[in-house]
C-alpha cells in the first residue's frame, strides 16, 4: 500500500504541526478539565490534534494505491450450429428432442466449474438463442473469428463447436483457427456422413435481365446420389405451364451434370421460373428437388456506338465498362465502317478523338445532333477543338497552343443531373491525372460540371467532365485523355473495375435514356431472397423538375392473400429511402403514393421473394473438417452420445484453469467511507468525553 497525493506529501508534517498547535492552545488553559483524569486530558488532546490534522491532510487530496488480486475463472464458449442442414437427415426428430435435452444437461454440468457463454450461429452469430435449426446459411469461419475477437486477452478456456461441418458461406473453417491456436476447440459431430439417396439441383445460372423475343439461357446443375440407373425428369415451369422438359439417367452412384435450357419471353415484366427434378420415394430430402429463379424481361437493350478514327486504349476501357451493363448493347465502329453506320439505330454515340485534326469525322457531331442522338465526346490529342466548338456544345477553349496540362478530377458536390455513389466519388478523389488541353475555358449557363480540373494542388474552375444541351440534344464531354489509367487504378486499388464501370455507366445512362417525364418514380429490385431486406428508393420532383425534399411518401406492400404492410419513405438528401425488413417467400405488389401541389401521384410495381435454398444443396456431414479443427487446436471430436466423455476431458485438461490477476488501484481518501467514519468517530468521542468530564 502506498500513499499518494495531488500535492507534495511534504505538507503532511505541516498539517500535523497545525493540528497539534490547535489542540495545545485549545486545551492549555481549559480549567473545566483540571479535575479530569490525566489520561482523559491526553486522549482529548490527541483526538483534537488527530481530527484537525487529518482534515487538513484531506485538503491536499491524498489517496491510497493498493494492489488488488482477482481470480478469473476460465470461460467455456458453446457455439452451436442452428442451420437447417442439421435436421435434413433421417435422425431429424432425435436432434429436435433427445439431443437438445442431452446438450442442455451437458451445459448445466459445465456451469459448476466454469463461466459459460452460449451462442448459436448460421449466417451470423447470436447470443443465447434457442436452438431451432432454422438458419438459411452456415458460416462457421465467421463464428469462430467473432469469438476470437470477443474474447481477445480473456481467459478463454475452450470452445465447444457443435455442427455437421457443412458450410456454405465464408472461408474454410480450418483457416479461421489461426487466432485460436492456444484455445482448444472441442467439436461435437452432428449430422450424417453417409450420403443418402438424393436428387439435388445445386444451382441455376441465369441473367437477371433478359429482353423480349430474345432467347436467354438457364444452366441447371444437378447432382444425383445413389440413384444409378433411375430415370429422373427435369422440368422448367412458369405459373404451372411447363416450358422445358428433359430426363436424365445416372450411370454412376454419384452423378453430376449440367443442362442448358433456352427460354424466350414474348411479354415484358418480371417472370418467375420453377426448376424441378423428379423426387423418388427413397429420397430423405425433397427440399433440394426444386429451385426457383426470376428474370426481369425488358422491352429491348439500349444500343451504344463507340466511334473512333485512331486506335486508343481509352476505347477498350470505355467499351468494357459499357459492356459490363446487361442493359446495353455496345458496338465499336471505325470511321472506315461509316458506310454501314446508321446513327438512328443507336440511343447514344461515344465519339473518341472525333472530329480529328486531320479533318476526319468533321460532320459526325453535327449529324448526331441533327438526328437527335445524344453523344459523349472523349477528348484526346487528335481531337480538332475548333470543329467541336463550332457546334456550341457548351464548353469553349480559347488560346489553345496545342500544349497540355496534367489534371486530376475534383468532384462538384453541387452537380445534380445524377448521383454518384461513394465508391465512384472515392475513385475520383484518387485517380491519376488525365492529359487535358491548355487554354482559357468558358462554359455556357446550361453547362453542368461533374468534375473540374485540379492542376497540381490548385483547384480550378475548368471543366473536366461536363454536360450540356445542343438544340435540345444531350451532350457529354470528357476533356481529358487517359481514362484507361483510371480503370487499371480502380482494379489495383479495389480489386475490381466496379467503381470505374459504374462511373461510365452513370454517364452513358444519363445521355442514352430519354429525358425524365415523371415527377415521381420508385426504384425497387425485382427479386429478393428470404434473408434480404426489402430496400427501395424514390425520387420526387416539382413541375420545374427541382427535387422536392421532406415530402411524405407512403408505401404499401400487399402479399398474395391481400394482407397489407404499410411503410413510409425517409428523406435522404435528394432521394427517399425505405427498408421494409425481410419478407417470406411469395409474390408481392406495392403501391407508393404522395401528394404534390394538391395532386396525388401513384406508383405501382411488384417483386418476388424467393426461398433461400442454399442449406438444402449439401446434406452429407463433413466430420473430417471437424476432426481437422480439433487436431489443430489441441481439442478432440466427439459424437452426441459421447458428451460425458467430453465433460471429463475438459475437467482433466490442466490448461483450462483459473487465472489470478493482480492490478494496481488508486482511490482518493475522500471517496473512502472508512476514513470519513474514523474522523466522525474521533470527533464524536472527543465531544462525548468533554461533555462527560467538563459538564458541557
Amino acid at each position: 500500500m502506498t500513499v499518494f497525493s495531488e500535492y507534495s506529501l511534504w505538507f503532511t508534517p505541516l498539517c500535523l504541526a497545525i493540528g497539534i498547535a490547535i489542540a495545545f492552545f485549545f486545551y492549555k488553559n481549559d480549567h473545566k478539565l483540571h479535575d479530569a483524569p490525566r489520561w482523559v486530558q491526553r486522549l482529548l488532546f490527541a483526538l483534537r490534534a488527530f481530527v484537525v490534522s487529518f482534515l487538513l491532510f484531506l485538503l491536499i487530496a491524498p489517496g491510497l494505491e493498493l494492489w488488488k488480486r482477482t481470480i478469473e475463472k476460465p470461460t467455456i464458449v458453446l457455439l452451436h450450429d442452428n442451420s437447417k442442414s442439421i435436421v435434413l437427415t433421417k435422425d431429424s426428430s432425435t436432434y429436435k428432442t433427445d439431443y437438445i435435452a442431452k446438450y442442455q444437461d451437458f451445459t448445466n454440468k459445465l456451469q459448476d466449474n466454469y463461466d459459460i457463454a452460449q451462442y448459436t450461429f448460421g449466417e451470423a452469430i447470436e447470443a443465447a438463442k434457442d436452438i431451432s435449426f432454422t438458419e438459411d446459411e452456415t458460416n462457421i469461419s465467421a463464428a469462430l473469428q467473432d469469438i476470437a475477437t470477443r474474447y481477445y486477452q480473456q481467459n478463454l478456456g475452450a470452445i465447444i463447436l457443435a455442427t455437421d461441418g457443412i458450410y456454405n458461406a465464408g472461408e474454410n473453417a480450418k483457416y479461421a483457427t489461426t487466432s485460436l491456436t492456444t484455445t482448444p476447440i472441442y467439436t461435437i459431430a452432428l449430422g450424417d456422413t453417409t450420403q443418402g439417396c438424393d436428387n439435388v439441383i445445386t444451382s441455376v445460372l441465369h441473367n437477371k435481365i433478359a429482353f423480349r423475343d430474345n432467347p436467354f439461357l438457364l444452366r441447371i446443375s444437378i447432382e444425383s446420389h445413389t440413384l444409378k440407373g433411375v430415370k429422373s425428369t427435369i422440368t422448367v415451369s412458369e405459373n404451372e405451364t411447363v416450358l422445358f422438359k428433359t430426363t436424365i439417367t445416372p450411370n454412376t452412384e454419384h452423378y453430376f451434370t449440367s443442362i442448358d435450357c433456352s427460354l424466350t419471353s414474348k411479354e415484358v415484366g418480371k417472370k418467375k421460373y420453377t426448376v424441378q427434378i423428379e423426387h423418388h420415394n427413397q429420397e430423405i430430402n425433397a427440399e433440394n428437388n426444386t429451385f426457383v429463379c426470376a428474370v426481369d424481361v425488358l422491352e429491348s437493350k439500349q444500343k451504344i456506338a463507340i466511334v473512333y478514327e485512331s486506335v486508343h486504349p481509352d476505347i477498350a476501357a470505355i467499351h468494357r465498362a459499357i459492356a459490363s451493363n446487361k442493359n446495353y448493347e455496345c458496338d465499336v465502329i471505325t470511321l472506315s465502317d461509316k458506310k454501314d453506320f446508321v446513327l438512328q439505330n443507336y440511343n447514344c454515340c461515344v465519339l473518341v478523338g472525333l472530329p480529328s485534326a486531320y479533318g476526319k469525322g468533321k460532320d459526325i457531331v453535327a449529324d448526331a445532333i441533327q438526328a437527335n442522338i445524344p453523344c459523349l465526346l472523349l477528348y484526346n490529342q487528335s481531337t480538332e477543338l475548333a470543329t467541336v466548338q463550332a457546334q456550341n456544345i457548351g464548353v469553349r477553349i480559347s488560346n489553345n497552343t496545342k500544349t497540355f496540362d496534367e489534371s486530376k478530377p475534383t468532384y462538384n458536390s453541387d452537380f445534380s443531373l445524377f448521383i454518384l455513389d461513394e465508391n465512384c466519388k472515392n475513385l475520383l478523389s484518387q485517380v491519376p491525372p488525365l492529359l487535358v488541353p491548355f487554354g482559357s475555358y468558358s462554359t455556357s449557363e446550361q453547362t453542368k460540371v461533374l468534375c473540374s480540373q485540379t492542376i497540381g494542388d490548385i483547384e480550378t474552375e475548368r471543366p473536366l467532365i461536363a454536360f450540356s444541351m445542343c438544340n435540345n440534344v444531350k451532350v457529354g464531354l470528357i476533356l481529358g485523355e487517359g481514362l484507361w489509367r483510371w480503370r487499371l487504378f480502380d482494379h489495383k486499388t479495389n480489386g475490381s473495375f466496379e467503381a470505374f464501370d459504374a462511373l461510365i455507366n452513370k454517364i452513358v445512362a444519363y445521355l442514352a435514356i430519354a429525358e425524365r417525364k415523371e415527377l415521381f418514380s420508385v426504384n425497387c429490385e425485382s427479386v429478393f431472397t428470404e434473408n434480404q431486406d426489402i430496400e427501395c428508393t424514390a425520387e420526387l420532383y416539382d413541375k420545374t423538375f427541382e427535387p422536392v425534399p421532406d415530402q411524405s411518401i407512403s408505401f404499401v406492400i400487399t402479399n398474395e392473400n391481400g394482407k397489407e404492410f404499410p411503410f413510409t419513405f425517409s428523406p435522404n438528401n435528394q432521394f427517399y429511402q425505405l427498408s421494409a425488413g425481410k419478407f417470406p417467400e411469395g409474390t408481392y405488389q406495392y403501391r407508393a403514393t404522395t401528394t404534390i401541389d394538391g395532386k396525388e401521384l401513384v406508383k405501382k410495381g411488384s417483386f418476388f421473394v424467393l426461398p433461400q435454398q442454399i442449406e438444402y444443396k449439401q446434406t452429407q456431414a463433413n466430420h473430417a473438417l471437424l476432426q481437422n479443427i480439433s487436431e489443430q487446436t489441441g481439442g478432440i471430436m466427439v459424437y452426441p452420445n459421447e458428451l460425458n466423455s467430453l465433460l471429463q476431458h475438459i475437467q482433466t485438461n490442466s490448461n483450462i484453469v483459473a487465472i489470478s490477476h493482480t492490478k494496481k488501484e488508486r482511490n482518493s481518501m475522500l471517496n473512502m467511507p472508512l476514513i470519513l467514519l474514523i474522523i466522525l468517530l474521533a470527533a464524536s468521542a472527543e465531544w462525548f468525553l468533554r461533555k462527560y468530564y467538563a459538564t458541557y
